[in-house]
């Protein structure tokens, strides 16, 4: 095989290598975003957090993932719901930016 040839393997290997590492880094993050509160399971998501920022009461009944009604202070939930969404985006963030980086090495 020749030199230039052994070149556009490896970088089609570490192409490949970088699609598979993103999606399987994407799959652990959606994972990441589920969050447990006052006994059920909730995935936070923008959806989410745009319904809790706009819902008018303080209490209210939400389903979780398991498909459970769960009484939710708003407010409390909301804190919570954004400080872990935050936290987890941030993480995605900085574990994209390393595949980039060894991409590119």
């Amino acid at each position: 095989m020749t030199a230039e040839a052994q070149i556009l393997v490896g970088q089609i290997k570490l192409a490949t290598d970088y699609q598979t590492n993103k999606t399987i880094l994407r799959e652990k993050i959606q994972s990441d975003l589920h969050m447990p509160h006052n006994g059920g399971l909730f995935k936070i998501t923008l959806d989410l957090l745009s319904f809790l920022t706009t819902w008018p009461d303080k209490t209210l009944y939400l389903e979780d993932t398991y498909q459970n009604p769960i009484e939710i202070d708003r407010d409390s939930f909301l804190t919570a719901a954004r400080q872990h969404y935050q936290k987890v985006m941030n993480y995605w963030h900085l574990e994209h930016a390393e595949l980039k980086k060894l991409r590119k090495l």
